[in-house]
C-alpha cells in the first residue's frame, strides 16, 4: 500500500470536513399554539427589581374556556428588533374564561421585549346529564 502524501491528506481532510454537516444555528422559538391571539391577549411592562430586569404582566383569557398550564415566551430584542435571547416561563394557576393571570419573568437587559403565549392546555369538565 502506498503512503498518502501530505497534500493529498490535507485535501482529503478538507473534503471530509465539508461533507460533514456543521452545527446549525439555533432556531428561534415560536409559540406552539398557532392562533393563540384569537383567545388571549398579553399586557406587560419591564421593571427593575432588586437589581434584576423582569418582564411582568397578565395573560388575559378572552375565550369562554377554562385554561391551565399556560407558558409565555419572552423575546429580548436588540435595537433592530432581532431576537437576542428567549425565555419560556410558566404562568401559575388556572385561567377561567374572561379572566387574567399574573406572570413575572427574569430577563437579561435588552432594548425591548416581546411577550407571547407559548402554550396552554384547555380544561375539560364532565357534565352530569339528568335523566
Amino acid at each position: 500500500m502506498r503512503p498518502i502524501r501530505p497534500l493529498r491528506a490535507l485535501t482529503l481532510g478538507l473534503v471530509l470536513l465539508l461533507a460533514v454537516p456543521g452545527v446549525a444555528a439555533a432556531q428561534e422559538l415560536q409559540p406552539l399554539m398557532h392562533g393563540w391571539e384569537q383567545h388571549f391577549s398579553v399586557t406587560w411592562d419591564k421593571v427593575e427589581r432588586r437589581g434584576r430586569t423582569e418582564v411582568e404582566g397578565y395573560v388575559i383569557n378572552r375565550s369562554p374556556y377554562r385554561i391551565d398550564r399556560v407558558r409565555v415566551l419572552v423575546d429580548s430584542l436588540d435595537d433592530a428588533n432581532r431576537v437576542v435571547d428567549q425565555k419560556v416561563a410558566w404562568v401559575p394557576g388556572e385561567l377561567p374564561g374572561d379572566s387574567r393571570l399574573y406572570f413575572s419573568v427574569a430577563v437579561p437587559p435588552a432594548a425591548q421585549y416581546r411577550v407571547r403565549v407559548f402554550s396552554y392546555g384547555r380544561l375539560e369538565s364532565a357534565q352530569i346529564m339528568s335523566p
